[in-house]
């Protein structure tokens, strides 16, 4: 019952938090701002408050005050996959079908930092390629979920700790069977 009960509060805090990016990501794009990696940084910020009064909010309001370290990284990451997915699903239809020039872009910047670092132009040509093949929506789709899932896997360890809350031993809801 308890599985079910949490499935269902980290699929709705997951949507919640994927709403929020996709909105912070769309703002981004609308100022043309899509590739700054400071913004790009601030979305896991973004992602971390989130998993954090998600992770609160369910001990507090739906396991009785109580949060074992197992379950509140179980909602946090949980909670990113559900995220993600619906984030992962954005960037795709954003690359595929909103601004395909978007990725073309991204490669650019992406050959700049190679030659700014030294390689040589063999080299940047061979990683811009090796690039391309995986800016795919496929890929894109499944990066994006793995991504997401890693950082709230990450997020949630600590989150976790810090919410941590046992039952006390004398509460009236622990039995002696």
């Amino acid at each position: 019952m308890e599985k079910k009960s949490m499935l269902k509060q980290v699929a709705n805090y997951g949507l919640v938090t994927g709403l929020i990016l996709v909105a912070y990501s769309l703002f981004t794009y609308i100022i043309g701002q899509s590739l700054n990696k400071t913004l790009g940084y601030l979305s896991l910020v973004i992602l971390a408050i989130c998993l954090y009064l998600f992770s609160k909010q369910y001990r507090d309001k739906v396991n009785e005050g109580v949060l074992t370290y197992g379950q509140g990284f179980t909602v946090g990451l949980l909670t990113g996959v559900f995220a993600g997915v619906l984030t992962a699903f954005f960037s795709v239809i954003l690359l595929t079908y909103i601004d395909p020039g978007l990725v073309d872009k991204q490669l650019e910047l992406m050959e700049q930092q190679f030659l700014a670092k030294g390689m040589s132009e063999d080299q940047v040509e061979a990683a811009i390629n090796m690039s391309k093949k995986w800016m795919t929506p496929i890929f894109l789709f499944i990066g994006g979920i793995l991504s997401m899932a890693f950082w709230s896997a990450l997020i949630s360890l600590i989150t976790a700790a810090v919410l941590k809350k046992t039952p006390s031993p004398f509460s009236e809801n622990t039995t002696n069977e």
